[in-house]
């Protein structure tokens, strides 16, 4: 029916016909920056912090004042002063001396450490009493510790995350540079197939993919683009992709990549250029009639039509394209390590990604299979993930540990 591939063959196809695809850059407000790629190596352009200063709450000291300390015998300092929020003290601490200091406070001239207030007793006479001996470096961040001047604190092509956010505005970038997000077209074929605010009659399904797909894409850092439903017809289906390739980076079609009379997405991918189809079926449950194609330097895939398989199929080989395409280093996949509640026999010959619900049971993450058809919508709603059952294997036992892949 098919040459098919192997799901190896399948990813190394993509890795020797696709590369690093520059979509450009643009500079963005880092509220807007989460999730995008940085095209810019971010360097500190001063020390942080950029004054010794307290992690503690207590009182700045001299460390040799305090040592010998205890509760049965403290040590009596004067409180020559308080250190303001904000503000550079103005005293310094000499021997047998004290101040109050809150945390993040600048750290007083002569003072080497910090005695959390828990360890001292103040009886309102002026005087603070230790007791509790501090070494020099007690309850301090030096100035510089956290970052140093000069350094590169995140890299080019890093996806930023929340906690990188935070500090680029520690390091006082209102915008910063990131990759323009990858396109992705989007299309449905088929004639039964109408608009989601449609009522079906008879044999007619409202458009799933599209939206399952969009939103696949967007939570992948890609900017998807809807190019509507399109009839079986090969002149139809033929401009909707020519249009959706001058517009965008890599082509989704759903449907039509069966051996069906009516599904023309082979000829109409060959059609448009060089190389044309690489792929057209993969043995793999489920999603064999997968194709993969390339025209130009643009990506075509062809996706199952049934809602099940077109969105693991997206989440398994139209994420790796989108890694390779990105010249990401990470992987966008989040996985889970769970224990297979129940035994689960795969079919030999394919692998297959098994839809999963995950659960937790005494403090212990378990992996529970979602048995449906391809067809079937509801798999998408109970599933929390997949796993991956190798070729010619007989499945996953009951109390095997798995690696399940979060949708």
């Amino acid at each position: 029916m098919f040459e098919v591939k192997s799901v190896k063959e399948t990813f190394g196809i993509i890795y020797d016909n696709f590369k690093y695809n520059d979509p450009g850059s643009e500079r963005v407000s880092i509220l807007d920056a989460l999730g995008r790629l940085l095209d810019e190596d971010l360097v500190s352009d001063s020390d942080i912090p950029a004054f010794n200063r307290s992690s503690v709450d207590g009182y700045a000291v001299k460390a040799k004042d305090t040592f010998g300390a205890s509760e049965s015998m403290p040590c009596q300092l004067n409180i020559v002063g308080e250190v303001k929020m904000g503000e550079k003290p103005g005293f310094a601490i000499k021997s047998d001396t004290a101040a109050y200091i809150p945390t993040g406070g600048e750290l007083p001239e002569g003072a080497d450490s910090v005695v959390m207030v828990e360890y001292t007793e103040d009886f309102g006479d002026g005087d603070i009493f230790i007791n509790k001996p501090a070494a020099p470096g007690n309850g301090l961040v030096y100035r510089g510790d956290d970052v140093r001047q000069g350094s590169v604190v995140l890299k080019k092509g890093q996806k930023l995350r929340s906690q990188d956010i935070g500090m680029m505005a520690a390091l006082g970038y209102v915008e910063v540079l990131v990759r323009k997000k990858l396109r992705l077209g989007i299309i449905s074929t088929g004639d039964e197939v109408i608009p989601i605010g449609s009522a079906p009659k008879g044999a007619q399904v409202r458009d799933i993919n599209s939206y399952a797909v969009y939103a696949s894409a967007l939570r992948m850092g890609l900017e998807p683009a809807l190019f509507g439903i399109v009839k079986d017809g090969f002149d139809e289906i033929q401009d909707t992709v020519r249009d959706a390739m001058e517009k965008c980076d890599i082509v989704v079609i759903s449907g039509g990549s069966s051996m069906g009379t009516k599904d023309v997405t082979v000829k109409v991918i060959d059609s448009l250029g060089e190389p044309g189809v690489l792929v057209h079926g993969i043995a793999v449950k489920p999603g064999k009639p997968t194709i993969l194609g390339k025209v130009g330097t643009k990506a075509v895939i062809g996706l199952p039509g049934h809602p099940a398989s077109a969105y693991v199929i997206f989440n398994v080989f139209v994420r790796r394209l989108v890694e390779v395409m990105e010249g990401r280093s990470g992987s966008l996949e989040e996985s889970v390590r769970a224990e297979m509640d129940t035994n689960y026999p795969s079919n030999q010959g394919r692998e297959e990604y098994l839809s999963v619900t995950l659960y937790e049971k005494d403090g212990k993450a378990y992996a529970s299979p979602v048995f449906g058809k391809s067809g079937m919508i509801s798999t998408l709603t109970t599933s929390h993930g997949y796993i991956h059952i190798s070729r010619g294997s007989e499945g996953v036992s009951r109390g095997q540990m798995v690696d399940v892949m979060v949708f």
